[in-house]
């Protein structure tokens, strides 16, 4: 089953609970698949990298409402529980540790930071914030 079959049984399931707040997530991530697909700027059917790109964005999104926001404030427990329900489809995080032996094996055979950062980018896809990978070549 694809990843967007997953997102949509599991929208489902939640809308048959009648509880909004859970089937939120799933709705979100209906509208930015459906908005992808007829933007033109992919080929058609997404496949479930693709789907995990937008995920990994919405998250993102996300995370930056959580500095703006106080914690006791509705959108901050909203966008937290948004991350919570679709960082379960991201692929494992990686730790600033292993990233940086990632950064000094690329170091071996590219000294400019420019393309070291697009190597290193290239290699963690989602599984890094990718606006920390600079500093973490910086720190190296």
């Amino acid at each position: 089953m694809s990843l967007k079959e997953v997102i949509n049984q599991k929208f489902i399931e939640e809308f048959k609970t009648g509880c909004a707040i859970r089937r939120y997530p799933y709705e979100v991530m209906k509208q930015r698949i459906l908005v992808a697909e007829k933007s033109g700027q992919f080929t058609l059917p997404l496949t479930d990298e693709q789907i995990i790109n937008l995920i990994a964005k919405e998250c993102k999104e996300r995370e930056e409402l959580l500095t703006i926001y106080k914690p006791e404030d509705e959108q901050y427990i909203l966008a937290k529980y948004i991350i919570e329900e679709l960082a379960q489809y991201l692929p494992k995080q990686l730790t600033e540790e292993e990233v940086i032996a990632i950064i000094k094996r690329f170091k071996e055979i590219e000294t400019n930071p420019g393309k070291l950062i697009g190597l290193t980018a290239k290699e963690v896809g989602n599984r890094f914030d990718k606006s920390k990978i600079a500093a973490l070549i910086k720190s190296v």
